[in-house]
């Protein structure tokens, strides 16, 4: 498995821009997760890894457009935040 010895931003640079104007953010997040799983080598099992990578990509995303403002608790809110 060659990607999990780079460090942890190494493996996320993916492109964040969306394929038409009106995808929703749940859509995209589906297909980032796709190309996740797909650049990790297609393994079996644990979907919510690369859900969960594409999710904190999308949120870290948002923060530092300003589309979206940080908060203390960014872990529990980071869904309510994405979605919205």
């Amino acid at each position: 498995m060659p990607n999990e010895s780079r460090p942890r931003d190494e493996q996320l640079q993916v492109e964040l821009t969306t394929d038409f104007l009106g995808e929703d953010r749940h859509e995209f997040i589906a297909k980032l997760a796709y190309k996740l799983w797909a650049q990790r080598g297609c393994p079996l099992g644990s979907p919510d890894v690369d859900w969960l990578a594409a999710e904190q990509a999308v949120y870290a995303s948002l923060i530092s457009s300003g589309l979206i403002a940080p908060s203390p608790n960014d872990t529990q809110n980071m869904e309510e935040k994405i979605y919205s």
